[in-house]
């Protein structure tokens, strides 16, 4: 199989609300259609950081929004336009993603897709304006799978899990240390310890099986 990496900016739901917020979100885009004049796309994510409550808030707003369901940070989309515009609506049943999208503070998105044959990724990446590719390669079938977009994690031990990631904790050497990130997240060491390690156990069991 072939896959490929992407990098965007352009008008659109995620983009433009993960900035006016200052968030970050992963979702993935599946089973657009069209009905009438319109054209439809489902998306389902996670929001990440402090101003999520104000993302979700300002996704309920949107008028391109036709439907919306949250829980907590994760959120189900059915969007709405009178075009096809939007990349997710170009993602057919001959392309899978390897990751799901992720979108920064700044706007810009990061995909990561894959095909049986490269043709089909370089017709896809065509409506993608902008988009630059990072890499496009063929590809191991380990490389292939995909996870869950985000396991079942508490809001607490999903606090502490995007703390403790952005803040260095995985990285080697580690920037960071288990006092310095329960101070940050004001809890008690080994109350920040403990959400912290079912975060670790739960998304450990992701790829257990």
């Amino acid at each position: 199989m072939w896959k490929t990496t992407i990098k965007l900016k352009h008008k659109c739901l995620f983009g433009d609300n993960c900035e006016k917020s200052k968030v970050s979100c992963t979702n993935i885009s599946f089973n657009s259609f069209k009905k009438g004049n319109f054209y439809y796309v489902y998306h389902f994510g996670t929001v990440f950081g402090e101003n999520s409550k104000k993302f979700i808030n300002l996704l309920k707003k949107d008028r391109r929004v036709d439907y919306i369901e949250t829980q907590g940070r994760t959120f189900f989309i059915a969007e709405k336009r009178k075009s096809k515009e939007v990349p997710g609506m170009y993602i057919g049943y001959d392309i899978v993603y390897t990751k799901p999208v992720y979108v920064d503070n700044t706007g810009h998105e990061t995909w990561s897709l894959a095909a049986i044959k490269k043709e089909t990724l370089m017709e896809c990446i065509k409506n993608f304006k902008d988009a630059r590719i990072l890499s496009i390669q063929a590809s191991k079938l380990t490389d292939i799978y995909s996870l869950r977009l985000s396991p079942d994690l508490t809001q607490h031990q999903r606090d502490a899990f995007e703390l403790a990631k952005n803040q260095g904790y995985y990285l080697f050497p580690k920037k960071t240390d288990l006092n310095k990130l329960a101070k940050l997240s004001r809890l008690s060491k080994s109350a920040f310890r403990e959400h912290l390690k079912r975060a670790e156990m739960k998304i450990l069991g992701e790829i257990s099986y």
